[in-house]
């Protein structure tokens, strides 16, 4: 039986999550067609646990009244992130919302060709995270979370929309956590890289090189893509060519000059291939 003054103190002294600065404050989540309110209001608890401010479910439809309330109760002290919910209708969306998604899965590819289940640790994904954010992008403009659906997950095209995809490797046969569970470990992950970034931060003295932005990356990956139609690749190959050099691209973090390096070479190449087979013809 519960104690009665501690109930009615916990009534009395609502905890709204905001005033406290935490690592990851500027960092959101986000749910793709959550079916459950019990899973969702977990995830709210979880992602109040670790200071973030916003939570956000990717679906054409809204919750219904019984998931919102189950969520809502669930949530114990991050009930404010469900009342404060905020709808997007796909991947599309949250990317033009933040810098960085971050997907999450427990399936992991079977074959080499797989490129889109090919996943980074937590840990390995809150380094280059907070190498890209820390370097160049900056924390105001925010990196989100992406979780998929209580059963199915997310869909390969839904992550790689992502900038990251991760997995957490329970090293048994059963892979798949509840996603607040999940939450719970990528969260301490990231919460524990952020620290390590801020001290390399204070303590490094040298100048850091620019770093790339999302749009800088894209304008790149479509040069190469362009020279590639002018090398005449076969058409089949292009997609499987764009999502390699995008995980290249997020994964090594390339400077921004690296990045113009790399774009002026794909432009050059490109236009001298044009010009030999407009004279050829």
């Amino acid at each position: 039986m519960p104690n009665r003054l501690t109930s009615r103190a916990s009534k009395n002294k609502r905890f709204t999550g905001k005033k406290t600065a935490s690592a990851l404050s500027d960092f959101s989540v986000a749910i793709v067609e959550p079916e459950f309110g019990i899973n969702l209001g977990y995830l709210a608890r979880t992602a109040a646990n670790f200071g973030m401010r916003k939570l956000l479910v990717v679906s054409k439809r809204k919750l219904g009244e019984k998931n919102f309330s189950e969520a809502a109760l669930f949530a114990a002290h991050g009930r404010h992130l469900i009342e404060e919910l905020e709808y997007v209708l796909s991947i599309e969306s949250l990317k033009r919302k933040f810098k960085v998604l971050i997907g999450t899965t427990a399936i992991e590819a079977r074959r080499r060709s797989n490129l889109t289940r090919r996943t980074l640790s937590p840990e390995e994904c809150a380094r280059m995270v907070f190498k890209r954010l820390v370097n160049g992008e900056g924390r105001k403009s925010g990196a989100c979370f992406v979780f998929g659906r209580d059963t199915t997950g997310l869909t390969n095209e839904e992550l790689r929309g992502c900038d990251y995809s991760l997995t957490i490797r329970t090293l048994s046969d059963y892979n798949t956590l509840n996603v607040s569970h999940a939450a719970a470990i990528i969260f301490y992950a990231f919460a524990s890289a952020a620290a390590r970034a801020v001290s390399e931060r204070e303590s490094s003295t040298s100048e850091r090189p620019l770093t790339s932005s999302r749009k800088e990356r894209e304008r790149t990956v479509s040069l190469f893509l362009q020279l590639a139609q002018d090398s005449e690749i076969q058409s089949f190959k292009l997609d499987l060519l764009r999502e390699s050099l995008e995980r290249m691209l997020n994964r090594s973090d390339p400077s921004l000059r690296e990045l113009y390096l790399l774009m002026g070479l794909a432009s050059r190449a490109g236009s001298k291939i044009r010009r030999l087979s407009v004279s050829s013809s």
